[in-house]
């Protein structure tokens, strides 16, 4: 019985040259050599290599492979949807491929996995005589700089990311054929189901190989990963990203140097898109009160985009203090720590001036010198109520007052920035420093970032905002009830927090 029948058209198999390989003969290689790795015995992958295709009638040998196989690879491209013969293996495939296998686990359907070679319309997908829309997708392109699509090839300077998505899928099919029963074959490590879901969004092809390391951590932990494949980019990708982010504990979000593709009706990058639709879910479970989502945005150390879009994007996550920059390492254990926390519930409201929200939380009160006398009454409340301060130095040499914030920022919970006879400037510069806490070594997100404003009352103070902090006005004497949005904050994030 084979493991693998590949479906192509012999279009996209043409070469420049009779003594070059083409691109299909190059991918059966390559697959079959790592499956079998992977198996531990020898993997059995059929393609037609004669390609005797001089009628729309499949040969008796095309058929009996077609049945005798346990999945079915098609290679996608315009041409492959385009040619009845490749229609009429799918057709055959559906229909009657070791129907023994079709369990409740893996249909027939889902047993067809999607290579893409070059991208296609959503529409043609779903005219083929099986609709491949839905089915499981690799994709085998990249576009150039100009945006048009470029197939990977196993062959320099592709060779290294054609490996790297060769080897994606060939896992994929191991865990398939171990689903079918594949007593023969090598599977994975028996490990329980852990009961834990994360979604582990899509990202760039810089960070790809760092999501696949990740997925298959996740995987070694016994926790489900979403999605199982690639979304089409048609007009339902955000319903599908909502659907299957609706499913998860945990959100995984890496954001490389490029902005990456925009999925039909659409205005943002995959990236950006499935970041927000986690945040509607956050909020959404936050308003229903049941056990929160938690989120992580992730770039490794030093990124810098390559395009004003996602120069943008990577700014407003550091603004909004919920990038981490942090070594890959730091990620993987921060995702399953989070995982192995209890799942908890969305908070009840602050109540002012109860200490048993502020076990443990730590407050950074950033003040200017001009404001030590002022800023004791919000010190002196804080401390009184349970939370650890920690303060700015203005003794010692300019160095020791920078290493002073420096810990500070990656050491507290919380920031709290204390704004009164301060200079014009000085409020809105603290806020931008805040965003290089990361930079300074941090490896998690504050629970909150807060702003007070107090006497004197001036056009820069009312006029101040930003989506990065909460802004809070104390004008008068000091109150612990304007305080609320803070506090608060920092409790819905100690409901998510690892």
């Amino acid at each position: 019985m084979r493991d693998i029948f590949i479906s192509y058209t012999h279009k996209d198999n043409l070469s420049l040259t009779d003594e070059e390989l083409g691109w299909v003969d190059r991918f059966h290689r390559a697959i079959q050599v790592r499956l079998t790795q992977l198996l531990g015995r020898e993997s059995a992958v059929f393609y037609d290599s004669a390609v005797m295709r001089g009628s729309d009638r499949l040969t008796p040998k095309i058929e009996s492979e077609v049945r005798d196989s346990k999945v079915l690879i098609s290679i996608v491209s315009p041409g492959y949807l385009r040619s009845s013969w490749c229609n009429a293996e799918l057709e055959l495939f559906a229909r009657t491929s070791v129907p023994e296998h079709s369990t409740a686990e893996l249909d027939t359907k889902s047993r067809i996995i999607k290579v893409v070679k070059l991208p296609v319309e959503l529409a043609l997908e779903k005219q083929a005589t099986v609709d491949l829309s839905d089915v499981l997708g690799h994709e085998f392109y990249q576009m150039d700089k100009r945006g048009v699509p470029c197939e990977v090839d196993a062959e320099p300077p592709d060779h290294r990311e054609f490996v790297r998505r060769v080897n994606e899928l060939a896992y994929d099919i191991r865990n398939m054929l171990s689903l079918l029963g594949d007593e023969e074959g090598a599977r994975p490590d028996p490990v329980a189901p852990s009961g834990r879901v994360v979604y582990l969004a899509e990202t760039t092809s810089d960070l790809a190989e760092d999501a696949e390391r990740l997925r298959r951590a996740l995987q070694q932990y016994g926790h489900t990963v979403l999605p199982q494949g690639r979304y089409a980019y048609g007009p339902d990708y955000a319903q599908n990203v909502a659907t299957d982010v609706g499913k998860a504990d945990v959100s995984v979000h890496c954001v490389g140097s490029s902005y990456g593709s925009v999925p039909e009706r659409q205005h943002k990058s995959v990236v950006a898109l499935q970041y927000d639709i986690a945040g509607d879910e956050i909020a959404r479970r936050t308003e229903q009160k049941k056990p929160q989502l938690k989120r992580f945005a992730w770039s490794p150390p030093g990124i810098t985009a390559d395009e004003p879009l996602q120069e943008e994007f990577i700014a407003r996550l550091r603004d909004e203090a919920t990038l981490l920059e942090t070594p890959f390492e730091t990620l993987k254990t921060s995702v399953q720590q989070a995982l192995e926390a209890p799942r908890a519930a969305a908070p009840e409201p602050v109540k002012i001036g109860s200490a048993a929200e502020a076990a443990a939380v730590t407050v950074y009160l950033v003040f200017d010198s001009s404001d030590s006398d002022a800023v004791k009454p919000l010190d002196d409340w804080l401390f009184e109520n349970g939370y650890e301060v920690l303060q700015p130095i203005f003794s010692g040499d300019e160095a020791q007052i920078r290493k002073n914030d420096e810990s500070c920022l990656v050491e507290c919970d919380a920031v709290l920035v204390f704004c009164g006879a301060a200079p014009a400037d000085w409020l809105r510069q603290r806020v931008l420093d805040l965003q290089k806490a990361f930079a300074y070594g941090r490896a998690r997100p504050f629970l909150a970032r807060g702003v007070v404003v107090a006497d004197p009352q001036t056009t820069d103070k009312d006029r101040f905002r930003s989506h990065s902090v909460v802004k809070m006005e104390m004008y008068g004497a000091f109150s612990a009830d304007a305080l609320g949005p803070f506090l608060t904050t920092i409790q819905q994030a100690q409901a998510t927090a690892v």
